[in-house]
């Protein structure tokens, strides 16, 4: 092969290796925020001493209010209108 082919195979080598490395800690830091996640939400539901079935009937009366997991706020209208206010005078 040629010296330029060998450079950018172990280039695309390395790349990978770094690739790899970073899978692993994103790995590990997303399991590091659960964990810290589900510490923070224990420490809450303790601090009010509430007991498992007291907590199960908060979420289940708060089911329908709150929205679910992966759910973001509406993004606003796209305002469409002029500024001069009488859309009805420019259509004529």
């Amino acid at each position: 092969m040629s010296e330029k082919l060998d450079r950018i195979g172990a280039e695309r080598d390395r790349a990978r290796e770094k690739r790899d490395q970073w899978d692993a800690r994103y790995k590990e830091l997303c399991q590091k925020y659960i964990q810290q996640e589900n510490t923070e939400i224990h420490d809450l539901v303790r601090a009010r001493n509430m007991t498992p079935d007291q907590l199960a009937q908060v979420l289940a009366m708060l089911k329908d209010t709150l929205p679910g997991p992966g759910v973001t706020a509406p993004a606003p209208a796209a305002d469409n209108h002029n500024t001069t206010g009488n859309e009805e005078d420019e259509q004529k």
